[in-house]
């Protein structure tokens, strides 16, 4: 079973993240400050308590994201455009929100491995704006980050071949110093990448049906129902009280008694969930951030920090009861009500054996070459002693080598907190943490990964392509704040 993850979000952050210099020898390591004043002290112990969510009160059906239609050109292409527009998100009430190809959120773009996909992405804000493709393996000048902007009005094409396995990515807005905005108005949206693998397992795939795409986003709305970013904007993380899925408030989902596929995101600024269901039954999860684990393993929870992803199969025809039924947060908070019909759904058996993930004996025996000290709280995050500067290059790797990095939590003198470390452009294996074998459920393919206070992660890295790619805290607000470096693939 996997490890449990205390849901510590709203502490402060404690990243520090010690570097190679750019030739990849061992460096020196610039230290973050370990001392804070009063005031940042008295921050930071007010968020030893998250603030819980409200409890769902199921009244409106889940909201399920659109498919994006090709747009019949050559090749398969799509058009992106971020928009500002006016969301009902309370009844009667529109707040002001951001969205793709609507106003809140986006549709979910479909790649089948091998495809050669175009999008045109086009900011239609009246800001600056990016289009990262977080967890797709693509070329530096593809990614979308921070060297990516469009200014208001402009469009930009992209190019790639996909060429990584099924899984479950997605995309958001990545501009320097405005990305945690930008994610909390709306702008986030879906991508499946399906293959020969993942058509022949099987597994619940009707989308919306019993194949069911859920994103986490807990947000506040001020007094006029508003969506205020500026209100509730925390420097260590913004979290609210109030959840939407799939950018509904209030969800239900009713399923037929059959196994039910849900794709869960935590696309959060800062919070951390830790999902179960409060019959206590168990489930099985499938697959992680980048791909399917070679097995099912069974869980009774599962805890996700911000980016991160997880497929996990429930058997709605198996379960302890089908009476006020729901997914809820390790505090009790009820986030997702089920309404089981009646109707039996499709009998599907879970395959034993789904992929073949492997780390490699030479892969464990690989030296660290890169070492990653994350510390800081506030606006005084630092990666190795140092805040984001767009024109340094942290560290420089070769294309198709593997390397292994080594991540480190440092905790400052209030503890610390949990950080979601995420790297673009790039799938990683999980080496070790604290020195010992990844849980059976992290035995898979990710681009994010959960640090705990004081915790060493060792990771096994390759990039297929060249490019500039960031890598960063994906507290969003630290990320915001300077906590993010720059790795130069050549």
């Amino acid at each position: 079973m996997g490890i449990k993850l205390k849901i510590t979000a709203l502490m402060v952050s404690v990243l520090i993240i010690t570097g190679c210099s750019s030739n990849n020898s061992q460096p020196d390591v610039e230290m973050g400050q370990s001392t804070m004043n009063h005031d940042m002290m008295k921050e930071h112990m007010s968020h030893d308590e998250v603030v819980s969510l409200n409890n769902s009160t199921g009244e409106n059906e889940l909201n399920i994201p659109s498919m994006l239609e090709s747009d019949n050109e050559e090749g398969i292409v799509y058009t992106v455009r971020a928009q500002k527009g006016k969301t009902e998100i309370f009844d009667g009430t529109e707040s002001i929100t951001y969205g793709y190809n609507g106003s809140f959120l986006g549709p979910m773009l479909r790649f089948d491995k091998g495809d050669t996909v175009k999008i045109r992405t086009i900011n239609e804000l009246d800001e600056e704006t990016t289009f990262h493709w977080h967890g797709l393996e693509v070329a530096g000048d593809a990614d979308g980050g921070p060297h990516d902007t469009l200014k208001p009005g402009e469009e930009k094409v992209i190019e790639f071949k996909v060429e990584q396995e099924a899984s479950t990515l997605w995309f958001h807005p990545h501009p320097e110093g405005k990305t945690a905005e930008q994610v909390y108005n709306g702008l986030a949206g879906l991508i499946y990448i399906e293959d020969a693998n993942s058509k022949s397992l099987g597994l619940p795939n009707d989308y919306g049906k019993n194949d069911i795409p859920l994103i986490f986003q807990d947000r506040t709305f001020d007094d006029k129902k508003q969506l205020n970013y500026d209100a509730a904007r925390n420097d260590d993380g913004t979290i609210g009280d109030t959840l939407l899925i799939n950018g509904t408030l209030n969800p239900k989902l009713t399923v037929n008694k059959e196994k039910v596929r849900l794709r869960l995101l935590n696309g959060s600024n800062a919070r951390n969930y830790t999902f179960k269901l409060n019959t206590g039954d168990s489930f099985v999860q499938i697959a992680t951030d980048g791909g399917f684990l070679n097995e099912p393993v069974t869980l009774k929870e599962i805890t996700l920090t911000p980016s991160e992803r997880a497929e996990i199969v429930v058997d709605f025809s198996q379960l302890k009861t089908s009476n006020d039924l729901a997914l809820i947060n390790e505090d009790g908070s009820i986030l997702l009500p089920f309404e089981v019909s009646d109707e039996s759904g499709e009998s599907r058996n879970i395959p034993r054996e789904m992929n073949s993930f492997s780390v490699t004996e030479e892969e464990m025996s690989l030296p660290v070459t890169k070492k990653v000290e994350l510390f800081g709280m506030m606006d005084q995050v630092t990666i190795n002693g140092k805040k984001f500067d767009p024109e340094r290059i942290d560290f420089t790797q070769q294309q198709g080598v593997t390397e292994v990095w080594e991540i480190y939590n440092k905790p400052d003198e209030m503890g610390g907190m949990i950080h979601p470390f995420h790297i673009h452009g790039a799938q990683f294996k999980i080496l070790s943490r604290n020195g010992q074998e990844p849980p059976e459920n992290e035995r898979g393919w990710k681009d994010s990964i959960s640090i705990q206070p004081d915790e060493t992660v060792k990771i096994a890295i390759q990039f297929k392509h060249k490019g500039v790619y960031m890598f960063h805290c994906h507290i969003l607000e630290h990320e915001d704040n300077g906590m993010m470096g720059q790795v130069k693939v050549e």
